[in-house]
């Protein structure tokens, strides 16, 4: 036995692009065997689980997760619930050679409702980056990624189609720092949104970014960053309409300072503080600009307690015909527990307002304001390296001023996740 564990190990392990060119062409029919055949392999090697390891260069990983959601669509009469099956697989690799650090990840993910199939996806994700370095002093990342996920119906209100999002970076970055503490930073980023379904409020669009700042790190570790951003945006799959105000594209500019401080060796404090302005080509009812941000506080007591406390406010693009953009505060608190070295509790708790601003096609006397509670607690138990079990339980709540805009969400969930 121990023979036969050990061939099948090498195989593994050893050819992982050949894995990597089969998971992209299979069949999606053919899924369900792939997730089978690789939820097998932790069985056929639980005598040697010690070898799987997150440090390792090469990892195949497998998971399924099951959550029962009371509200799919949420809405007001709360008369859409869904028992949702989750399940991947996918490989991961992280190289070091010499200077440089390669990784990469590939997620093959079957998403399965039983009450409404015609939401039923398969989401094919990936990372990759290489963490480069020509000098000890000048370093930098070469990145891309992507990521596919269902519209949120909180936004995308069509609950008889199915609307897929697909998000895509890419991006590349230079650190020099000749004398230690100051360093120049550069780069460009590219990101792609696209929805497989008309979605006019947050239209797909592709945004080129030119990055620069500067950056100084003081003996202690803290750091103080200032950075500008310049980007030019172009709306995909949209024409020109006076009459909806819809634009082909637009200009945004952000400047932007950063901070990172250890206020004592048990709390940190993380702030960002930017201000952004957005302008449209064509019409400028859909321009806007403002302070956004961030603060958070980290407190580690001890080595199992850690909280985390943390305000925000972003502006988003949203166009209506009653608004163009959205100011979104966030007040969060996230408290975590390590009951054992195996066993760990997470718990959550914010509250939030999304404002909805700017000019639209239609003057409205009263902005829409929606005000969101949501908390959630959860158990992640890992009894092997190679395996980890987990539970939630996750309630949300949404009030608006606007009619049948209000609802109630709750979703309780089951995962395990395999390392091998």
């Amino acid at each position: 036995m121990r023979k036969v564990q050990s061939v099948i190990r090498v195989r593994v392990i050893h050819r992982p692009f050949a894995m990597l060119k089969f998971m992209l062409t299979v069949n999606p029919r053919h899924l369900a065997a792939v997730f089978l055949y690789l939820s097998s392999l932790p069985v056929l090697l639980l005598a040697q689980t010690g070898y799987a390891d997150e440090k390792d260069t090469f990892n195949v990983i497998a998971g399924v997760s099951r959550q029962h959601d009371n509200n799919l669509f949420r809405t007001s009469s709360s008369e859409s619930s869904d028992n949702i099956t989750s399940t991947y697989a996918g490989i991961r690799l992280d190289k070091p050679y010499s200077m440089q650090r390669f990784k990469f990840e590939y997620k093959l993910t079957a998403n399965r409702y039983q009450n409404n199939d015609f939401l039923d996806f398969n989401a094919k994700d990936y990372k990759a980056a290489w963490l480069w370095a020509l000098t000890p002093y000048l370093t930098g990342t070469l990145s891309a990624d992507r990521k596919q996920q269902l519209n949120d119906f909180r936004d995308f209100n069509n609950s008889t189609v199915q609307s897929i999002r697909t998000i895509e970076n890419q991006h590349f970055e230079a650190d020099f720092s000749p004398h230690g503490n100051w360093h120049l930073l550069g780069g460009v980023t590219r990101i792609d949104v696209t929805n497989s379904q008309a979605f006019n409020e947050e239209s797909d669009f592709s945004m080129n970014s030119g990055d620069a700042g500067l950056k100084y790190v003081f003996r202690s570790g803290n750091a103080i960053t200032l950075m500008g951003h310049d980007r030019n945006g172009t709306y995909q799959k949209r024409k020109l309409n006076p009459d909806l105000l819809f634009d082909t594209g637009f200009d945004e500019t952000e400047a932007e300072a950063k901070l990172d401080w250890s206020i004592t060796g048990k709390s940190k404090i993380n702030m960002r503080l930017a201000h952004v302005k957005r302008e449209h080509d064509n019409f400028s009812q859909r321009d806007y600009s403002g302070t956004v941000g961030r603060v958070g506080y980290t407190w580690t007591p001890t080595g199992k307690i850690q909280v985390l406390v943390a305000a925000s406010r972003d502006l988003s693009s949203y166009q209506t015909s009653t608004s163009s953009y959205y100011r979104n505060d966030v007040l969060a608190i996230s408290p975590m527990y390590s009951i054992s070295a195996k066993l760990t509790a997470k718990a959550n708790a914010s509250i939030s307002e999304r404002t909805f601003l700017g000019d639209g096609t239609i003057v409205s006397s009263t902005d829409r304001v929606d005000r969101y509670k949501n908390a959630s607690i959860g158990l992640s138990w890992t009894p092997y390296r190679s395996v980890t079990l987990g539970a939630d339980v996750r309630r949300s709540t949404r009030n608006s001023n606007i009619v049948n805009r209000d609802f109630t969400d709750t979703t309780v969930g089951l995962s395990a996740d395999l390392l091998f």
